[in-house]
């Protein structure tokens, strides 16, 4: 019977460790760092800007970002010859409130969306961490970012 509770116990934490990350990327994360973007008034746009500096023999394509909590597309950007992930994750909620329509005639409703479903945040990550997901053939391959550094607040007018 303890058998029995300990396999139950083993299997239940198996799917914590489902997303298997790699040690040897074909890439080299050189450093990492985010800064919060605020507008200066109310309803203005705000968002987090991760950006990863890094270096690599080939292109690499790069699929997903995920960071705080939040999950975007992974964008391979170069600027002053450093190539780098941009990964700009919107903070600002005022417009993701849309006005939706209740009618009891059903055709006064057509022009609600029904909310898109949110991809679940598959890592337990600390604030300063991130995971870079990349594909290689038909396989996902997953990057842990590691000691990101918090730049200064920048305020837009």
């Amino acid at each position: 019977m303890k058998l029995i509770g300990i396999l139950i116990l083993a299997l239940s934490f198996a799917k914590c460790a489902s997303v298997k990350t790699e040690n040897n990327h074909p890439f080299k994360i050189e450093s990492a760092n985010y800064s919060n973007v605020t507008g200066g008034v109310k309803g203005s746009y705000s968002s987090t800007n991760l950006i990863i500096y890094f270096s690599a023999e080939e292109p690499i394509d790069f699929q997903k970002v995920y960071f705080q909590n939040r999950i975007t597309k992974a964008v391979v950007e170069q600027h002053n010859n450093q190539t780098y992930i941009a990964a700009r994750y919107k903070t600002s909620s005022d417009d993701e409130q849309k006005d939706i329509v209740l009618h009891a005639d059903p055709k006064k409703e057509i022009g609600n969306t029904p909310n898109t479903p949110t991809e679940e945040f598959p890592f337990k990550l600390k604030e300063n961490e991130a995971m870079v997901s990349y594909v290689i053939g038909e396989k996902t391959y997953y990057a842990k970012v590691e000691n990101i550094v918090k730049k200064e607040t920048v305020f837009m007018e």
